[in-house]
């Protein structure tokens, strides 16, 4: 079967897309540190736990199951937070998102999936968003989002 690394595939939408790739014959194979997801959760491939800022680890998982897809839901997304800690998430977000993807390219694995958020568009009164609204984030999370 295909295999598809899904990061995050630990939380609500990483999980569910897990549950579609594995009914449309895919091999979800989760990567998450269950910082904030649930190894529960992992019930459609194998769980490898691991950080996105770890490099090493990354291309031990990417040696051990050569996914032809990377979706890539991971993220620190609490905007309270992200307040109070912009560095962390930057860190995390950005770099943890490089990381990930010149790991899948050192892989030979060219076909990616990011997962962003509206928190890119900032706040819009009374526009209904689509991509062609201009982009202007409030805080580190939707900034960080964007810069990926």
């Amino acid at each position: 079967m295909t295999v598809v690394l899904v990061t995050g595939g630990a939380g609500y939408i990483g999980a569910h897309a897990c549950k579609a790739l594995a009914r449309a014959g895919y091999t979800p194979v989760t990567y998450d540190n269950l910082s904030t997801g649930w190894a529960e959760a992992v019930r459609f491939g194998p769980l490898e736990e691991g950080d996105l800022l770890d490099r090493n680890r990354l291309a031990e998982v990417f040696a051990r199951h050569s996914p032809a897809a990377v979706m890539h839901f991971a993220a620190l997304s609490q905007v309270g937070e992200a307040m109070r800690e912009p560095a962390r998430y930057w860190r995390n977000n950005l770099c943890g998102s490089l990381n990930l993807a010149e790991a899948a390219v050192a892989a030979g694995c060219r076909t990616f999936v990011f997962s962003s958020t509206c928190a890119t568009y900032g706040e819009q009164d009374g526009v209904t968003l689509d991509e062609d609204c201009a982009q202007a984030p409030i805080n580190a999370y939707g900034a960080s989002k964007r810069a990926v």
